[in-house]
């Protein structure tokens, strides 16, 4: 009987040996398949927030654009009903005038175009807000009325201090607050 164990060892072992192979192999495709979502899972975190942080950047240029086209149509605007008031209305008032108007059209075009683009829903409501504002406000200077600007700088200012947290946050890498 010994000598039959002494034969049944080595097939033992080799069939022993190959299991423990097709048992390693498994284990180290589990891993590797493991670590490969979470590589993916990382590179698209990373491709979505080089995405946010590249359009909260171009939006918080296009907002700040926008009001500087605001306060412009409001500068043409007083000039155009001074000269008028005053009868010594030219060419040039109505050109300015109108450039004003076309700039402040084209640059509230392009925010309203990357509203969408920003990916965290309470910056974008600020945002949102701040818009809308300056596209009220812009009514009310056409009109003649009397415009302060506080309620703008109000919700503009607040629009920035959001988007420059969210960029804060994303360049920190802290996690994201739900």
């Amino acid at each position: 009987m010994d000598k039959g164990w002494m034969a049944v060892w080595p097939v033992a072992a080799f069939f022993l040996g190959g299991l423990a192979t097709q048992l390693t192999g498994w284990i180290n495709y589990r891993r590797q398949r493991a670590d490969k979502a979470a590589d993916d899972a990382s590179a698209i975190e990373q491709r979505r927030e080089e995405f946010e942080l590249a359009h909260l950047v171009e939006f918080n240029g296009l907002l700040r654009q926008n009001l500087a086209c605001l306060y412009e149509l409001s500068t043409a605007v007083e000039r155009y009903r001074r000269a008028e008031s005053r009868d010594d209305l030219t060419a040039e008032h109505g050109i300015a005038l109108r450039a004003a108007g076309d700039a402040l059209e084209s640059a509230e075009a392009s925010v309203n175009a990357q509203l969408g683009f920003i990916l965290d829903d309470a910056v974008r409501g600020l945002a949102q807000e701040a818009a809308a504002e300056m596209d009220s406000t812009s009514a009310y200077i056409l009109d003649g009325d009397n415009v302060t600007f506080d309620e703008v700088r109000a919700k503009t200012d607040a629009a920035y201090r959001a988007l420059s947290e969210r960029v804060r946050v994303l360049y920190a890498g802290r996690p994201v607050a739900a």
